[in-house]
């Protein structure tokens, strides 16, 4: 406002018809108002006339002040305004007499623009006062819209972490998906009619009786039993979704079972039928609504997220912000485009922020991860990467080895884990562990400059390097066929929509740099398609458009680089199927049979013949609370596992806990023979069945080249 404008600080009242006007009026007096505008008119309630009542005014403002705008009405205009806010729960009016703004003929031009424009833009009224026009403008201390008083909630970093409850969207709780109904696997086969069982759910015994009720109350509604579901109109499938008083529809008797999860029957019928969905509420941006309000640059959080690294380090270097906004966050910004610079060098440029990291392929999440590292500009650290070069494509893999060398070359020491031809040349310093895997190991066989490791001819490493130790490759390729599986319109995550021909009975390689979309397109689509097509898939399955099968396929197996077991009780024997023959050799012999052992008794999963004190474990674990779990060797079985009396019983002078550590190479001898004296007459026969079934199991660890691990080994070793 120009000098020497007059002007009011108010704060709107709440008047109470319940309250009495004296009690009213006294309790202003008291927090030092004296004037009021109630309808558009001052009065003066230090000494009001006996007709006077605040209750019959529709609109009632207290003034806290009046004021002319000056160069020495700092102090007094703040302490004016810090009341009205405090008064009026964060909310006051300034009433500025219009009059004088215009007439004030020394203000300039640029003053008069500026004064005019202020007005214009925040929610203003002129209002009379004693005939006189004033204009009013209201300010809140919260955040506001000036235009239709909405009130917006106060941003705060929690605001935008779908992580926090304050900010994660109410309904999915920052999920970004629910669990609803699948119709796909409500109606497996749309091609079926209803009589032929079309609704899956239906076909089952228990209820049966809910697919006669359909057909019985069918004819009067005119709904067609005879036809493919798929075949049905738009009024018919809402018929058979919601049904009538007659018979259940799919949704009600889907809401019926919600009602009766207590049963764990129930839940499991349930999860056989549910899929995750995105959520309606946030449309799967996984923050609450109200995140949506703030922008910078007209762009709110989910726009910047779902910019790639590149677009997104383009939009923070070009971003326009005010002299404040540059002051606040210079850092910040410096932050950010250090780090997504980071990303873009190390050729992650084109995903997107908000990408799941459950998704990204084996190279990427390494990348990553390295990233994290750089990103936090350590020194004097010592980086331990265990095969780094995991996933990556030969082209990502010049990336890796330039942020292994950016995170020496600022101070810090890097020990890698690695068998990549390239990563060992670009060492500084070269340790090789052998010469062999398992008790064949644990030497150091060369240490030292990576030059010179071709001279060690003990060195598996240094003849692979030199060249003198090579891959085989098959002399013939088998002859491809007519019988394939073929995937058309595949567009989860960077596929471009893509038709993909697998043919069956030969080996296929599907290669390309990290990133490309080989996970996505062969274990997001094509397993779970292929799955689907068998059986029931629960799991999240990449979008495409058709799975085509030409010709014969029983099953379909993920091998991926998951855990085999994800306790010490799985080992190999266990996961190969192969531990429950041994068991039965060991049941049969005379000594077993003699104290009546069955081949639970020789298992370290079940009572009867596992140590009691650790439960076949071999050793006690300690809750350490805040510090990771000890684990102590059992004192009583002293790791064995098993009791004294079960472990007397041998085999070829062997008892159970000498043959699990035993290797697997050790174990295919040892079993390649038949032990005819400790075995009964009877049981022979089952002996060599047994045998025959260990050494195909272990024959298979023995032709990956794992014939160096204990057949009980614990998995998570």
């Amino acid at each position: 406002l120009p000098e020497s404008t007059k002007f009011m600080v108010a704060f709107p009242l709440a008047i109470s018809k319940n309250i009495s006007n004296d009690m009213q009026v006294s309790a202003l007096r008291e927090r030092g108002i004296i004037r009021i505008l109630a309808d558009n008119t001052i009065f003066d309630i230090s000494s009001t006339p006996d007709d006077f009542d605040i209750r019959k005014y529709k609109s009632v403002a207290g003034i806290v002040d009046r004021l002319v705008v000056g160069k020495k009405i700092k102090s007094r205009l703040t302490d004016s305004l810090e009341t009205a806010y405090r008064l009026g729960s964060g909310h006051l009016s300034i009433i500025c007499l219009l009059g004088k703004i215009k007439e004030n003929k020394k203000e300039t031009a640029k003053k008069r623009n500026t004064s005019e424009k202020a007005l214009t833009e925040r929610k203003s009224k002129t209002i009379s006062i004693n005939d006189v026009e004033w204009t009013a403008l209201s300010f809140s201390s919260h955040f506001r819209c000036n235009s239709c008083d909405r009130e917006y909630q106060t941003p705060t970093h929690h605001m935008f972490s779908f992580n926090n409850p304050l900010g994660a969207c109410k309904k999915c709780q920052g999920f970004g998906h629910t669990i609803e109904i699948d119709m796909d696997l409500v109606v497996p086969d749309k091609t079926k009619t209803l009589n032929e069982g079309a609704i899956a759910v239906w076909n089952s015994p228990a209820y049966s009786i809910l697919l006669e009720e359909l057909q019985e109350a069918a004819p009067a509604h005119d709904l067609p039993l005879d036809i493919p579901f798929n075949k049905l109109t738009k009024s018919q499938l809402k018929l058979v979704n919601e049904g009538t008083e007659e018979f259940y529809g799919i949704s009600k008797f889907f809401d019926m079972l919600e009602e009766k999860k207590y049963k764990m029957h129930v839940r499991v019928l349930l999860s056989k039928y549910r899929c995750y969905t995105t959520c309606a509420e946030c449309n799967g941006t996984r923050l609450d609504p109200s995140a949506h309000n703030v922008r910078i640059n007209q762009h709110n959080i989910t726009d910047v997220c779902c910019l790639s690294i590149d677009e997104a380090y383009n939009f923070f270097e070009k971003i326009k912000l005010s002299k404040y906004e540059e002051e606040v966050g210079r850092l910040l910004l410096l932050e950010i485009k250090k780090r997504l610079g980071y990303m873009v060098k190390v050729g992650l440029e084109y995903l997107t922020l908000d990408r799941m990291t459950r998704t990204l392929s084996g190279g990427e999440a390494q990348r990553v991860n390295l990233t994290t590292s750089l990103g936090s500009s350590l020194v004097n650290t010592l980086y331990i990467l265990d095969e780094p070069s995991i996933g990556l494509h030969p082209r990502d893999t010049k990336r890796l080895i330039d942020i292994l060398v950016q995170l020496r070359d600022i101070g810090n020491t890097v020990v890698v884990v690695e068998h990549d031809r390239d990563v060992i040349k670009s060492a500084d310093y070269l340790i090789d562990i052998g010469p062999g895997a398992g008790k064949n190991g644990g030497n150091v066989v060369y240490a030292g400059d990576v030059k010179k490791i071709s001279s060690r001819n003990r060195s598996l490493t240094g003849q692979n390097l030199k060249g003198k130790k090579q891959i085989e490759l098959p002399p013939a390729r088998r002859k491809i066929t007519q019988n394939h599986i073929e995937i058309t319109g595949a567009t989860e995550n960077n596929l471009k929509g893509i038709g993909v021909r697998f043919p069956l009975n030969v080996f296929t390689c599907i290669t390309g740099v990290s990133g490309s979309g080989k996970s996505t397109l062969i274990q997001d689509t094509l397993y779970g398609a292929l799955k689907r097509k068998m059986g029931i898939y629960p799991g999240h399955i990449g979008h495409h458009k058709n799975l085509n099968i030409n010709g014969h396929i029983d099953d379909v197996i993920m091998v991926d680089q998951s855990p085999i077991g994800r306790t010490p009780r799985s080992n190999p024997v266990t996961y190969v199927k192969v531990f429950d023959y041994i068991r039965k050799i060991f049941a049969s012999t005379r000594e077993a049979r003699l104290h009546n052992y069955t081949q639970g008794s020789f298992s370290f999963n079940v009572k009867g013949g596992r140590c009691d004190y650790c439960e076949g474990c071999g050793y006690i674990k300690v809750d350490m609370q805040f510090l990771a779990d000890v684990y102590v060797t059992c004192d009583q079985c002293h790791g064995k596992r098993f009791r004294k009396d079960v472990l007397e019983v041998c085999y070829k002078d062997k008892n159970i806990h000498e043959v699990l550590e035993m290797t697997v190479s050790e174990a295919m001898v040892f079993f390649s023979t038949r032990d005819k004296h400790t075995m009964t007459s009877e049981m022979n026969s089952s002996l060599s069945r047994a045998t025959s079934h260990i050494q195909k199991g272990l024959k298979y660890l023995s032709d990956t080249g794992l014939g160096y691990l204990r057949l009980g080994q614990p998995a998570t070793t």
